[in-house]
């Protein structure tokens, strides 16, 4: 399947670990809560797993560790529909997990249990996997960035493969808005110059300081808010409206929007036609639970065609 691929996606895979816990206990103190359900998680692997929902052939390219978890993902992932042979299993290096424990009010802690995990370590020779593929699209994620090993072989990808393949990057910034080092925040930039699109959210848009670039499509993911496509200046071209789902998770949203706005571009619909489908996409997505709530192609078109879908012209 690799080799019919049009997208290859980049990133990370983790496991979610589950739990609503009945309060937050104080330092020292203990609580309860449910048995532990492991999912399948990472902003890559959501990605990837929504563009294999959507039938999009699609690669994942990523190390976990060759342990039950790590085994555990990539089957996962195949059960998505896409093709795990650039997942390498790593004997030396664990999987990263995540640990997100909900209280009564709907309220997440999140625990990223994933320094000196096997992702971090991605080398240049686990993509030597494009040259066979070829693909029309690649995904890459800023959560690699910062990991010298996984981040240098990002940046190598990116300039060996600008003009022939198109090229997104969402930042998916994982440090606090006003906390953000300085060496992170310059790679960010140089990613985001380098990509022919950007699929930011608003407030990490502003934390790292990226500007759209003279060409480019740069797309700002305001959540409730919709979305807004910005020109070379800075100024809002168009934006979608939300729609009108209540959310009762809004976990991997995101990373369910730039899986569909991907797969609608790839079927050849314009940037604002994708950004309305990406629209729908991620509003039926906030309506279940989990980061990989991916609604299928039939759900979006269905929801399109009985209810207004659109935005607003800011100016030609």
């Amino acid at each position: 399947m690799s080799q019919k691929s049009q997208v290859v996606v980049i990133g990370d895979i983790f496991a979610d670990m589950i739990s609503r816990v009945i309060s937050y206990p104080s330092n020292g103190d203990g609580t309860y809560g449910t048995p532990l359900e492991r999912i399948g998680g990472g902003t890559g692997g959501n990605v990837a797993a929504g563009l294999g929902t959507l039938k999009v052939p699609t690669t994942m390219i990523s190390r976990l560790g060759d342990d039950e978890t790590g085994r555990f993902l990539k089957e996962d992932l195949a059960a998505n529909g896409v093709d795990t042979s650039g997942i390498v299993l790593d004997s030396d290096t664990p999987t990263g997990t995540v640990v997100i424990t909900v209280d009564p009010q709907g309220e997440r802690t999140i625990f990223v249990f994933a320094l000196n995990s096997a992702y971090g370590k991605l080398s240049i020779h686990d993509v030597d996997i494009l040259e066979k593929i070829k693909p029309k699209a690649i995904f890459l994620t800023g959560v690699l960035l910062g990991l010298e090993i996984a981040e240098n072989t990002m940046f190598e990808v990116a300039k060996n493969w600008k003009g022939r393949a198109r090229l997104y990057f969402d930042p998916n910034l994982r440090h606090p808005t006003d906390a953000v080092p300085a060496s992170i925040r310059e790679s960010m930039q140089r990613m985001s110059n380098l990509c022919d699109v950007v699929l930011t959210g608003r407030s990490e848009m502003a934390a790292l300081g990226l500007t759209p670039q003279e060409g480019q499509v740069f797309i700002v993911k305001c959540g409730n808010e919709g979305s807004h496509l910005l020109d070379v200046n800075g100024q809002t071209v168009f934006k979608v409206l939300p729609t009108s789902h209540i959310a009762i998770d809004a976990t991997g949203a995101g990373d369910t929007f730039a899986a569909a706005f991907m797969s609608a571009e790839l079927r050849g619909l314009g940037i604002r036609e994708s950004m309305e489908f990406a629209t729908v996409a991620a509003g039926i997505s906030v309506t279940s639970k989990g980061a990989r709530s991916m609604p299928n192609i039939e759900e979006i078109e269905d929801f399109t065609q009985n209810n207004k879908v659109g935005g607003e012209i800011i100016y030609e």
